[in-house]
């Protein structure tokens, strides 16, 4: 087996078992402090939101640029210098932040000033992670990384929750302590690093004045950084918002439901990135016909996944917040677990098109949508939370919004440069069962244990996906599963 399909199989592992570790602390860990989980949730996803800003793009300028600086077997020098740039980038960051306040004294009312002790900090963490994350890739080695980048923060928070919540430690230890995981990952994939290639002591960076280069660099990386921060800025706005703007109960509610829908995505990952090199290739042989089939396919079959996978949680959901601590406060999270699902639903739905684009001569549209996508979302966030006051729901609503135009102006584009679209009338017949699922689970009479609700309700959902297969022959299972378990 290749290194590469090794590496593959143990990533998706260790992102299952992420998956799996962040579920499980919310379903039955974080409800028992909703005001502190939300606290924690808000200082990772703000200094996600800062992370762009840090790195501003450098850290993808060392994947793009390695075929060439290891002519001269200067990528390490590309390296350390970008190690030096995030550093650099970040203190002039923090001296502007510093300068805005004394300009404007009001920024010190916000939350995000109050814990922009553990937040600032943070962000120089992630960019440093993920910079070494991003080299150690080149070397096809990703496992290891992703341990680094997405285990070791979900055990932080729950270590830090544990520590403020049933040993009683301050919140500032507590959020030290979180903090403290990071810098465990940033030194632990270093010396995972320094045992793959040695880092030599050298510091040279005279390549930058070669024809230029040091000007190629920052087009890029500022390139590069304005796709990023879109994309970042559209995927963690919503708990920044809501910890700004509403509480931080609200934030874990909000969370507690949005990471319960979300693990419907999980699959897809597996399945885009098996994908990729087979649409970059349809399209340099502009093999218009079979990229149509590929994409009806992977569509239709990553959208059959997460509707059985939402259709279990959306008719359990009412019997697992009963089962959970402060599960009357986490049903005002409801609604978000719908909105969100459909949304995602949809997004599946669409399959690969930011692939198809991305792999394509209009690479760049990707860039100029994510912005867009960013704006959008912030915009319908604000008209959502301030003109309507609808809080988190309004906070759901805008970004499923978002989502779904961005969704919508891929699949034309697509259409009008490749004629591709995603959707066939099998998924009439998917959405359909879909909705019987969900009269049927409703329909259905509680007993007087919560339990045994939450384990026959889903067991119903799944025999009618399952008959509704067989009948309609929406999709041949002999395709899905693996021929060892066939045989």
């Amino acid at each position: 087996m290749s290194v590469v399909a090794r590496q593959s199989i143990k990533y998706s592992i260790v992102g299952y078992f992420s998956t799996l570790v962040g579920i499980v602390s919310t379903v039955f860990l974080y409800p028992y402090d909703l005001d502190f989980a939300g606290k924690l949730q808000f200082v990772f996803q703000t200094a996600m939101l800062i992370l762009p800003v840090v790195a501003l793009g450098i850290m993808h300028a060392n994947v793009r640029f390695f075929p060439k600086m290891s002519v001269d077997n200067q990528q390490q020098q590309l390296y350390k210098f970008s190690i030096v740039f995030i550093i650099a980038n970040f203190f002039i960051g923090v001296g502007l932040l510093l300068l805005a306040v004394l300009v404007f004294p009001s920024i010190k009312k916000m939350d995000f000033w109050e814990y922009s002790q553990y937040i600032l900090p943070l962000a120089l963490l992630l960019a440093l992670i993920q910079l070494s994350s991003k080299y150690i890739s080149i070397k096809k080695r990703i496992v290891v990384p992703n341990i680094f980048e997405n285990v070791f923060p979900k055990i932080g928070m729950i270590a830090a929750f544990i520590l403020f919540v049933f040993y009683h430690s301050s919140e500032e230890n507590s959020i030290a302590l979180y903090i403290g995981f990071f810098v465990l990952a940033f030194f632990g994939i270093m010396l995972y690093l320094h045992r793959l290639e040695k880092v030599s002591k050298k510091i040279n960076f005279s390549f930058l004045k070669k024809e230029g280069f040091g000007r190629e660099l920052m087009v890029y990386s500022l390139y590069t950084f304005l796709g990023s921060m879109g994309s970042v800025i559209a995927l963690n706005i919503d708990a920044t918002m809501i910890g700004e703007l509403l509480t931080f109960s609200e934030v874990a509610i909000y969370n507690t439901s949005l990471n319960l829908v979300r693990m419907i995505t999980v699959p897809a990952l597996g399945v885009y990135t098996i994908s990729a090199p087979i649409i970059a290739a349809y399209i340099a042989e502009n093999n218009m016909m079979d990229l149509k089939a590929l994409h009806h396919k992977t569509s239709l079959y990553l959208f059959i996944i997460g509707v059985v996978l939402f259709g279990l949680v959306a008719v359990g959901i009412e019997d697992l917040f009963g089962l959970m601590k402060n599960g009357d406060k986490l049903l005002k999270g409801l609604p978000v677990m719908y909105i969100m699902g459909f949304a995602l639903l949809f997004d599946l739905a669409t399959g690969f098109n930011g692939y198809i684009i991305s792999n394509s001569k209009y690479y760049k549209f990707n860039n100029t949508t994510t912005v867009a996508l960013a704006l959008l979302t912030i915009s319908t966030n604000l008209i959502f939370l301030f003109w309507f006051k609808m809080g988190i729901i309004g906070v759901s609503i805008a970004t499923a919004t978002s989502l779904t135009t961005y969704n919508l102006i891929k699949i034309y584009f697509n259409y009008k440069k490749f004629g591709v679209h995603p959707f066939s009338w099998k998924f009439l017949h998917v959405i359909l069962v879909l909705l019987v699922v969900l009269l049927v689970g409703y329909s259905l009479p509680d007993t007087q244990y919560k339990f045994v609700n939450l384990c026959y309700k889903p067991l119903v959902a799944f025999v009618i996906f399952g008959l509704a297969n067989h009948i309609f022959k929406i999709i041949p299972i002999k395709e899905i599963l693996p021929k060892s378990l066939m045989k």
